[in-house]
């Protein structure tokens, strides 16, 4: 049997010589070797034990990327082999020779190739390859987009001071913050904000919002800034608004709606400081309102403020009108500010401005490294002092010419004409750690009230001014502002406690200050995590107004319909903001 078996093997041996094999690795760009891609191998390959012209071959690569492919033919081959979100790979002219394996390793190349995104180890140094991110057209090609982190180096004295980086913001915020006293609050609306460094210590903030709704449209608005480094900063602010009245606007004789369903209004403002001394402080400027709704309307008031720093915790200060030169605001709250216009109400028909004339004397000691301690008296003389309010057509048709739809809350903007304030005001605000703030605030002086005899008289409640008048009235408020650790969410709760029918602020301008509220308000900003390709700061922020709903005060009539007032509506806002 050895005998007989001897020449068979030997013939076996000699069959096995004539043919070859290919052998190789399937792997991508980062050498991760890739099971199962599809190896597809055409030409004379040998069937069983036939060769069969042109004939193709499909083999997966097992576990370790490997694949094998035996008897074959001696000739020309072409390999083909594909993975799912890979790009192919092809090779021609592959020759096989009898008795030999021959290697074939293939890299697959990723299927996002043509839009390469690189993020190095390193830190970014220099403009070459080690961007923080590139944009490129293929990998072989030039970037056509790059991003270069900011770097921080050590500077010399004597070494040119570098200029601040320029800020981009688009935001969404939730209305205008308190930081005037008689602000219209436009409601949610969209930001474009750019910042422009223009030397060490000046820039040009350019800022343009849309809102959703609300009387005010549209604004485009640029402020510029210099002496920022030297102590005696000026400003100039220049912001033109575009507004737009909602429907059911009550036309006097003679006037088409065109005339007041539009207007546009031009704010011009400018301040400068200025050290007297070591101890005086000096900060005083003008601002002029310009309005035009089918007449013109222009107001034009003075500001000043005078400091007096007794010793670096006791400061004696008077102030006249409303300046505010705050270089530590935030690029969302400068523009906030910037493209807010003051409360727009008719009085017979005519277009008016709310105007607030604000004079005080105040005391200002700083308690221990957190705390702040403020006592003022203060004068204030407000015209055209703007209402809001709901009602249907019966209770406003005699106020006809006197009032303005609100489209923000669905309600009405009313004009309660002219009154005087004097009071008292005390402050005092003290950090808690690091993460939290409380503010409390007491003040006293005249509101406008809802009058409780003309609600009892029979005479027509839609009588204004005859049933709203400035009393004597005190109002207390607190705030708590604290950042949760970890997830940096900021969280700012307040209340405000207002006498009964009382329909207006007691000192709007303190309260502006120290951005208080009517009644429980709750406003939430969160951070949300940084892309990594995308150099910006996300938040998003949520703001909650007049929570309980309250201080809604009726003003009755003959009929069933009645006028409700209300010093702050109850609602909701929320959005992004997005800075690079």
């Amino acid at each position: 049997m050895g005998s007989l078996l001897l020449p068979c093997l030997a013939a076996a041996r000699a069959r096995g010589a004539d043919f070859g094999r290919i052998t190789g690795t399937v792997t991508d760009q980062q050498g991760n070797r890739l099971m199962g891609a599809t190896v597809v191998i055409v030409g004379p390959l040998l069937v069983g034990l036939r060769p069969i012209q042109s004939a193709a071959e499909r083999v997966i690569t097992d576990a370790h990327g490997r694949f094998a492919v035996e008897r074959l033919v001696p000739g020309w081959y072409s390999l083909q082999v594909t993975f799912p979100s890979r790009l192919p790979a092809l090779r021609s002219r592959v020759r096989v020779v009898a008795g030999q394996s021959l290697p074939q390793d293939f890299v697959l190349g990723d299927i996002f190739a043509p839009l390469h995104l690189r993020v190095p180890a390193g830190n970014v140094s220099s403009w070459g390859e080690d961007w923080k991110w590139v944009l490129r057209s293929s990998s072989a090609t030039r970037p056509v987009l790059r991003y270069q982190e900011a770097r921080s180096a050590a500077r010399s004295e004597t070494a040119k001071t570098v200029l601040p980086p320029s800020q981009r913001l688009v935001g969404m915020p939730p209305g205008a913050p308190r930081r005037k006293a008689l602000t219209g609050d436009p409601g949610l609306g969209t930001v474009l904000a750019y910042v422009q460094p223009l030397s060490e210590d000046a820039d040009l903030l350019v800022a343009g919002s849309m809102g959703t709704d609300g009387i005010q449209g549209s604004s485009l608005a640029a402020v510029f800034r210099r002496d920022l480094l030297k102590g005696d900063p000026q400003e100039l602010t220049v912001a033109v608004h575009q507004l737009s009245f909602a429907e059911g606007l009550p036309l006097p004789p003679g006037e088409t709606r065109d005339s007041l369903s539009h207007a546009q209004a031009l704010v011009v403002s400018y301040a400068q400081t200025r050290h007297l001394s070591d101890s005086v402080l000096l900060t005083a400027g003008m601002e002029v309102d310009y309005l035009n709704a089918a007449r013109d309307v222009v107001s034009a008031r003075p500001n000043a403020r005078l400091e007096y720093r007794v010793t670096p915790s006791n400061v004696f200060a008077v102030r006249y009108g409303a300046v505010n030169l705050d270089g530590e605001r935030s690029l969302l709250e400068r523009v906030n500010s910037l493209t807010s216009l003051p409360r727009v109400t008719l009085r017979g028909f005519r277009p008016q401005l709310e105007k607030l004339n604000h004079t005080e004397v105040s005391f200002g000691r700083a308690l221990g490294k957190q705390g702040r301690l403020e006592v003022a008296a203060y004068r204030d003389y407000i015209e055209n002092a703007a209402l809001w309010g709901f009602g249907g057509p019966g209770a406003l048709g005699g106020l006809a010419g006197d009032f303005l739809p609100n489209p923000a809350a669905n309600g009405v903007t009313l004009n309660a004409g002219n009154y005087k304030s004097s009071g008292l005001r005390a402050a005092y605000v003290q950090g808690l750690g690091s993460r939290v703030q409380l503010a409390v605030l007491y003040a006293t002086g005249d509101a406008l009230t809802v009058d409780s005899a003309g609600l009892a008289s029979e005479g027509p409640a839609w009588d204004l001014r005859a049933a709203v008048r400035p009393r004597r009235s005190q109002t207390v408020a607190s705030r708590v502002t604290t950042r949760v650790p970890g997830t940096k969410t900021q969280i700012t709760t307040s209340y405000q406690w207002l006498a009964s029918c009382r329909v207006t602020d007691v000192d709007p301008y303190g309260q502006a200050s120290l951005q208080l509220q009517p009644y429980w308000g709750l406003q939430i900003r969160q951070p949300l995590p940084t892309l990594a390709f995308l150099p910006a700061r996300i938040e998003a922020l949520a703001d909650f107004r007049n929570l309980l709903a309250q201080g809604y005060v009726p003003l009755p009539r003959s009929g069933d319909d009645s006028l409700l007032l209300t010093p702050a509506y109850r609602s909701f806002r929320g959005g992004f903001s997005v800075q690079f």
